[in-house]
Parts: structure tokens; C-alpha cells; sequence
């Protein structure tokens, strides 16, 4: 997660210096799980931890999976659940599978970009190392 700050000195904005998170990173990753299989809100918030280490509560993966309805990435019904209550599944459509391979591209990029990076510093600091 992203945050803004205010400067103590000026007053002017800054993000936080938390560079271990891509933003929307979730996007790409809910695609991923829906590209195997079709899933509801509950099992993709597990699987999300345990396929790609992403932690969301359920409000921000609804609001995440509303936005994504509308952009064309996913659909959704209602599942009848005689045993208990409905529930909305989800599945990638054509246009979220061409985003996923948008954000596959991007992402290797960055990964590349950021091994050249920390190779480059392991090189400047191999004693002090990380």
C-alpha cells in the first residue's frame, strides 16, 4: 500500500518510501487465479494469499472486483447456493486476458529493472550487503 505524506518542512506531498509494493499488483494477480478457474469473492481472497502472497480484506477485493466488471476484465453471476447463500462467481473475459498479458509484459520489465538494481548494489556494498 501506497501512502502520501505531508512534508514537516514545506507542506508538500510525498509517497511513502515503501518500495516493496507494486500498486494494483492485486489486478494482474486476480486474473491470474481466474484464468485457472471461475471463483467467488471468499475463495480469491485465499487464494491471493497463497498463490500470490497478497493480503486484501474482502471490501477492497470487491471494490477491486467491481472496478475490474467495468473495465471489461471479468463478469460475474449469481450462483444459487441451496445450502446456503448465493454467491457472485467470477470469471476473466477476453479483454482480462489481454490485460494479463499487458501486466505479465510490465512486470517482467520491472523485475529485470530491479535486478539490475540490486546486482548493482550488491556490487557497491558486498561487505555491507543486504
Amino acid at each position: 500500500m501506497i501512502f502520501t505524506y505531508m512534508c514537516k518542512t514545506c507542506g508538500c506531498s510525498f509517497r511513502s518510501r515503501d518500495f516493496g509494493n507494486i500498486e494494483r499488483f492485486v489486478e494482474p494477480c486476480i486474473l491470474l487465479l481466474l484464468s485457472k478457474a471461475s471463483s467467488h469473492g471468499y475463495g480469491l481472497m485465499e487464494d491471493l494469499e497463497k498463490h500470490c502472497g497478497e493480503k486484501v480484506d474482502i471490501g477492497n477485493l470487491y471494490r477491486t472486483l467491481r472496478r475490474m466488471e467495468m473495465s471489461g476484465w471479468v463478469t460475474s453471476f449469481w450462483d444459487k447456493n441451496e445450502a446456503g447463500p448465493d454467491r457472485r462467481i467470477y470469471s476473466i473475459t477476453q479483454d482480462g486476458k489481454e490485460f494479463l498479458e499487458i501486466a505479465v509484459s510490465s512486470l517482467g520489465k520491472t523485475d529485470k529493472l530491479i535486478h539490475r538494481f540490486l546486482e548493482g548494489y550488491q556490487k557497491n556494498f558486498q561487505n555491507d550487503g543486504l
